[in-house]
């Protein structure tokens, strides 16, 4: 694999090139040989299980539905962008929006322009990055999670504190966002009449994979029934 990233000083790009071998095992990637110490290596993949051994080096891009036939393949819901004649926005679509936080992070390696990079890691730096995505924001969540689960044990909970966000279990003023899927919920009836924001929990996935805090008004749980997308995270009960 050969990546060559570019970004630099007053416009004019420095080149960087990483060089990894891997292997492929039950759909597993596992660098065998990376030159240059993972500390310094970032990986895009559209497939987070693929990197079970380095998911702190992992940048998760969206995967490239051009095709109908791929729509089908990952059951896709969507029209591809072959039948809809375009192609992803070229300010915000997800290959410019990876080429942003690779710039940052790029920047954030090489900061002081010293030359001894030893004691730095684009690990904690990615961490740092993806942190400021929701600084800020403190989330509850609403029937999301199966009643008898562990909340903060819960994927969705630890995407939210990776963007960021300080999520709790119980409401109060403090509380800027509440995830639920019904609209139903003592939770999301406290936000509307305090005036929170209420969202579904494709407004924490869509961050997670653009980079960037969303629009709330674009997941509000009426955009969710339009679609005819509601769903459960399990089929356990779910909380209140």
């Amino acid at each position: 694999m050969n990546i060559v990233s570019e970004t630099g000083h007053t416009q004019k790009l420095i080149k960087q090139h990483l060089n990894a071998t891997y292997s492929v095992s039950h759909g597993q990637h596992h660098a065998d040989v990376v030159l240059g110490q993972e500390k310094a290596v970032l990986i895009l993949d559209d497939t987070e299980n693929a990197w079970p051994s380095h998911k702190d080096n992992l940048i998760v891009i969206e995967r490239y539905h051009f095709f109908a036939s791929s729509c089908k393949q990952f059951d896709h819901r969507f029209q591809s962008l072959s039948l809809l004649k375009s192609d992803e926005s070229e300010p915000d679509g997800a290959l410019a929006t990876v080429l942003k936080v690779l710039k940052q992070t790029h920047s954030l390696f090489f900061e002081d322009g010293g030359e001894d990079l030893s004691g730095r890691d684009v690990r904690s730096l990615l961490k740092q990055v993806r942190k400021e995505i929701l600084k800020g924001c403190k989330v509850v969540f609403s029937r999301v999670f199966p009643t008898k689960s562990q909340a903060e044990d819960h994927p969705l909970w630890r995407v939210a504190e990776g963007l960021g966000a300080t999520c709790a279990t119980e409401v109060d003023e403090s509380v800027t966002h509440v995830v639920a899927m019904d609209v139903g919920t003592e939770k999301v009836r406290w936000a509307i009449r305090e005036k929170k924001f209420v969202v579904h929990r494709g407004w924490l996935d869509a961050a997670n994979y653009l980079w960037k805090k969303q629009p709330e008004e674009n997941f509000g749980l009426e955009q969710l029934k339009k679609q005819g997308a509601e769903e459960k995270s399990d089929d356990a009960p779910l909380e209140k």
